[in-house]
């Protein structure tokens, strides 16, 4: 079965007031993955992993501070409108898999297969779709549900993820969910 994972699309990232906004390009993923969640959702699960920052992240040496903990700039965006029941996985580092329950949380759900969307796609995107290809899930990235904060560094992770970690590149009008 598969599940979805939302990587950080929080209102630091995704929106003009945010600490750390991607840029305007970012809302052009909103609907196409609004659009995808709505098909998804009751078929498998939706995880949303939320960058979630001390205010003396040690992340701050690298960027600005951002996706403080318990702070508006942390949360969903709103037009993606996740749910009490979805997942959630807060992580102070790139890769959703480090240092957090997330493989705890697949493995009990009998997860074998992944769909990636979110930000940044050579940033969090990458890494997280590194360490679950290095722990033998199939993975897929929505290529229309992912930006980088240039078109080169778009380019690069969607090659790293194709050639090296063998993530299938789809998008998300003809990828159906795996529910068995």
């Amino acid at each position: 079965m598969d599940a979805v994972i939302v990587v950080d699309m929080q209102k630091d990232f995704c929106y003009p007031d945010g600490a750390l906004y991607a840029g305007d390009e970012v809302k052009k993923i909103f609907s196409p993955l609004k659009q995808f969640l709505e098909r998804a959702r009751d078929k498998v699960p939706i995880i949303f992993t939320q960058d979630w920052h001390r205010k003396d992240d040690k992340e701050f040496k690298i960027w600005p501070p951002h996706c403080i903990m318990n702070t508006e700039g942390a949360e969903v965006i709103d037009e993606l409108e996740a749910r009490e029941e979805d997942y959630y996985v807060r992580k102070r580092r790139y890769s959703a898999f480090y240092g957090t329950d997330l493989n705890l949380i697949l493995r009990e759900l009998k997860i074998d297969g992944l769909i990636l969307a979110g930000v940044l796609t050579n940033i969090c995107v990458l890494h997280t779709a590194a360490d679950a290809a290095s722990r033998g899930y199939d993975v897929n990235l929505l290529k229309d549900c992912t930006i980088a904060l240039s078109e080169y560094e778009y380019k690069y992770a969607i090659h790293h993820m194709r050639n090296v970690l063998n993530v299938k590149i789809t998008d998300s009008k003809s990828l159906e969910v795996k529910v068995d």
